[in-house]
């Protein structure tokens, strides 16, 4: 196919770009093309003749990535540049102009497993399916496999479960492939303290808010679940613009792990205000107010006002003024409190009414789809 660049300030020329996999189906075809950085730097306006160069000659190792994660272990990838091999042009010496360039991909035959082993495993580990002996020696499945047990192994307790030793060996005589990975899993670990590092400018919530909110189990085993569960919470509050929460690089000598976590706030305050035109009701006014950290609790605050009927048929003019407080994290780190007061005047054909209310309540969240209010 022939692609239409300009190199650097000179006008633009017709680039000729050919890619083949001989014999590989459309679908992977389409992958290796998909990957292929020399593509993808063709078709974006202003590439030079260095970037066409260096693209090229980045692609033998991203195609060939390719060939490994699909089990294809003897792949030969060719690239011309202007018919020469891509790889054997120096760097800085690419030609002042790129007339063609053509990829090449030929698989080779597929691998198969001879050896396919993680250990030791976590009880209950399900290990990818086609990772096992005789199945096509895919080589994102010995990736998949040995973040799947590093996992299962970390939901544990094992915070610090990694991979001790690992040998791939490929043989070609029998297009086989061996794949032994051993793992470390560590110590089972128990929660530490939650460590609130300071950024350039400290947070407005107090840290014993920020402990309460987040509700980290101090003292039960490690699991990464509880820890995500400990930063929503943290993110939920709408006090905190982002949060990061890590675990710390060494236990404690006492087999507990502390947790490092970042908190940057967002702009504690925010308005907002709103208009609409009926024919009916005439203009509605409408407009709130919001502080997210009130009491520097990450307590919240909306005050909302709206005036309709203005102008219009519905009786006479509306009005309305409420306010609302939230505090997180009040008897639980998943229960929050509440108080609540509004005022109304409506005035509707027939009939008026003017009432006001007080009250408060309590929020929980059950889980990420499920919230109650009383």
């Amino acid at each position: 196919m022939a692609i239409a660049l300009g190199f650097g300030t000179a006008p633009a020329v017709a680039l000729d770009f050919g890619f083949a996999a001989p014999g590989a189906p459309d679908s992977f075809g389409a992958r290796l093309r998909d990957a292929s950085l020399s593509l993808s730097t063709a078709q974006a306006e202003g590439s030079t003749a260095q970037d066409l160069l260096a693209a090229a000659q980045a692609d033998y190792g991203r195609l060939t990535g390719v060939l490994y994660a699909a089990g294809y272990y003897t792949g030969v990838v060719r690239i011309r540049v202007n018919g020469q091999e891509a790889a054997s042009i120096p760097p800085l010496r690419a030609p002042e102009q790129i007339d063609r360039i053509d990829i090449i991909v030929e698989r080779g035959p597929s691998f198969t497993f001879n050896r396919a082993r993680v250990a030791p495993l976590a009880p209950g580990t399900q290990l990818p399916e086609g990772f096992a002996t005789g199945q096509p020696a895919k080589g994102q499945l010995i990736g998949d496999a040995t973040r799947t047990s590093i996992t299962a192994w970390r939901d544990a307790g094992h915070a610090k479960a990694d991979v001790d030793a690992q040998t791939v060996i490929a043989d070609h005589a029998t297009q086989s492939l061996d794949a032994d990975i051993t793992l470390d899993p560590g110590p089972r670990l128990r929660f530490g303290t939650l460590r609130i590092e300071e950024d350039a400018r400290p947070s407005r919530v107090r840290e014993t808010r920020i402990r309460e909110i987040a509700g980290l189990p101090t003292g039960r085993v490690y699991s990464p679940a509880e820890r995500e569960r400990a930063a929503n919470r943290l993110r939920r509050t709408g006090a905190f613009r982002s949060v990061v929460m890590r675990d710390a690089d060494t236990p404690n000598p006492d087999g507990t792990l502390d947790m490092r976590t970042q908190v940057v706030d967002a702009k504690p305050r925010r308005i907002g205000v709103g208009a609409e035109l009926s024919s009916l009701e005439g203009i509605t006014l409408s407009g709130f107010w919001l502080h997210r950290n009130l009491l520097g609790g990450a307590e919240r605050l909306r005050l909302d006002a709206m005036i309709g009927g203005i102008g219009g048929d519905s009786g006479g003019e509306d009005f309305r003024l409420g306010a609302r407080l939230d505090r997180p994290a009040t008897f639980t780190p998943d229960t929050g409190a509440f108080l609540l007061a509004n005022i109304e005047d409506n005035n509707e054909p027939d009939y008026s009414e003017r009432k006001a209310e007080i009250g408060g309540g309590l929020t929980h969240i059950f889980s990420d789809e499920l919230t109650g209010e009383a």
